[in-house]
């Protein structure tokens, strides 16, 4: 019984320990022309990191598809396309979800009021060969980034003031972007989100064509049947 009663109660302090630990989300995303980097950092009381990397990202020229590469932190590659198709039903996809989780804007409304966002970093270098549309759309890029910004502070908790800026380049024609972004929840604050999504979402399930969310469409005629 004594023995019992420690287990359980280590068992409840590992719960609490969890419950009030942060997720720290660091995404480091860089654009160059053609050649697009993007890097996903995932840190759990600093010491447990998991590192997600697309160091590829390009759009065929021959045929409609997108091509990727993805490497994780075990070192392992995976090579995938997308074909206009997918792109397509992705679409599709996303709007049902959209019509879906309508519903639950407060839900996510509160979840996000209680994200917290450490830097936000986006810096960017636009020129075209015609200096008056270059100004043009520097001044459209940059009022863009305000309005995404203002967006987010509004949403989410903006821990310090964030750095943007758009540089026009008027000598030679470059499309540069760079973003960095450090995001910590806390995971019983997203186990509570989850929870009260999954609650609600038990009210209807969308007919969905891509994966994941196909799982989602099979377990609604699962339990039709």
């Amino acid at each position: 019984m004594i023995v019992a009663s420690i287990i359980i109660g280590i068992l409840l302090l590992f719960l609490l320990i969890i419950w009030f630990t942060t997720l720290t989300i660091f995404i480091d995303y860089s654009h160059r022309m053609d050649d697009d980097h993007l890097r996903v950092h995932f840190i759990i009381w600093k010491f447990i990191r998991y590192k997600l990397k697309i160091p590829t990202i390009k759009v065929e020229k021959d045929e409609p598809t997108i091509t990727y590469e993805k490497k994780t932190n075990t070192g392992t590659h995976t090579h995938s396309e997308i074909t206009t198709k997918e792109i397509t039903e992705r679409i599709s996809d996303f709007k049902e979800l959209l019509e879906h989780i309508f519903g639950l804007k407060i839900i996510i409304r509160k979840f996000l009021k209680k994200v917290r966002i450490t830097q936000l970093e986006w810096h960017s270098t636009i020129g075209l060969k015609d200096a008056a549309l270059t100004g043009k759309l520097t001044g459209t890029a940059m009022a863009l980034k305000s309005i995404i910004i203002a967006f987010i502070s509004k949403k989410m908790n903006l821990m310090q003031f964030p750095s943007y800026s758009v540089t026009p380049s008027f000598q030679i024609p470059i499309s540069e972007t760079a973003l960095k972004c450090m995001i910590k929840i806390r995971i019983g604050n997203a186990i509570v989100a989850g929870l009260k999504i999954v609650k609600f979402w038990r009210g209807g399930k969308g007919s969905f064509k891509t994966k994941p969310l196909t799982m989602i469409s099979k377990e609604d005629s699962n339990e039709s049947l």
